[in-house]
């Protein structure tokens, strides 16, 4: 079975907003994703039932959760990914404003969309943040308490009118997430204007190197972003996954204008404890206007507000609040 661009074969999604409390003064980098990805795999690495070589996934795989949740191996023979993993099922949103210095007793509140299989593996989930947390965030490895679990905007199926999303309401956090005024089936009455607001970084690889404002296009983003949904589709329904025609989006895109606004270069660094260096994770803040025949990718446009676009998605990346008219 094949399709042009209808996501919405029912890839299960939700979003959790975590709320923490700092036992100790607690500096928030200027991009805390990062910081939060990496202490959390390490306490779901403590987790795990057996040693791991290098993060690699064990021969227990197929049930560990560090393995299903931060390691997932590829698929064999996959067509579209040619790399050691496929897309892991989670996305952490950290807080936004930037660098931030919190007392003991401060609290701060980030979100984590869980995809797939990783809805059935939530205890875990919360466990591991509990003890990343107790363990200590930050250079100084300051203590934290988890204060609370809230759900956020779950996603069975995509809304087909628009409404106010809930629980997006905080301004450290990412803006609200609207669903577009999708007619019945394929997007029916989708505009012919939509505009992508890029609150973290894109970064989207164009001839192995992450796409400069001058260089985005069309069908570069909306590639990139049937191709995660693609992945993720592939991993987590298997053999019922439906199948994009890929050849046919990209004749689509190429009736698609792409308008850059505002769009900027924004670096930052993480430290790789892996490679045992620093490494510079730049990446497009702004918006992005589409101009053209968007029906076709009008409810893959919706989902990537969850699923986010580019590398680095895992820690927040390519994170965007979309609007029509």
């Amino acid at each position: 079975m094949t399709d042009t661009a209808s996501p919405s074969a029912a890839l299960p999604l939700t979003r959790l907003h975590l709320t923490v409390q700092a036992g100790a003064p607690l500096q928030l980098p200027p991009y805390a994703g990062s910081m939060l990805r990496g202490a959390w795999g390490h306490a779901l690495l403590a987790l795990s039932p057996l040693p791991h070589q290098d993060g690699q996934p064990c021969a227990l795989h197929a049930s560990c959760p560090y393995c299903q949740l931060f390691a997932a191996p590829p698929l064999p023979g996959h067509s579209l990914q040619k790399f050691s993993h496929m897309p892991q099922p989670y996305v952490i949103e950290p807080p936004l404003g930037g660098a931030q210095r919190l007392q003991a007793g401060q609290s701060f509140g980030f979100d984590l969309v869980l995809i797939g299989k990783a809805l059935a593996l939530r205890p875990v989930v919360e466990q591991a943040w509990q003890r990343a947390l107790r363990t200590g965030l930050g250079a100084n490895h300051a203590p934290c308490t988890l204060l609370e679990i809230k759900e956020g905007n779950g996603l069975q199926s995509l809304p087909g009118k628009r409404e106010q999303l809930s629980n997006l309401n905080d301004e450290a956090r990412a803006p609200n997430l609207l669903p577009l005024p999708l007619g019945e089936g394929r997007g029916e009455g989708m505009p012919a204007t939509a505009t992508l607001h890029f609150h973290t970084p894109l970064r989207l690889q164009v001839h192995g190197k992450p796409a400069r404002a001058n260089q985005l296009t069309a069908r570069d983003l909306l590639i990139a972003l049937a191709r995660r949904h693609q992945l993720l589709r592939d991993v987590h329904l298997g053999a019922t996954a439906p199948q994009y025609d890929f050849k046919t989006l990209v004749e689509q895109t190429e009736v698609i204008q792409l308008q850059a606004q505002d769009l900027r270069w924004f670096d930052w660094g993480r430290y790789s404890q892996r490679q045992q260096q620093e490494m510079q994770l730049g990446g497009l803040l702004g918006a992005v206007t589409l101009h053209g025949d968007l029906a076709p990718f009008a409810e893959l446009l919706h989902l990537g507000q969850w699923l986010h676009v580019g590398k680095n998605a895992t820690m927040g990346l390519g994170g965007y609040r979309l609007t029509a008219s």
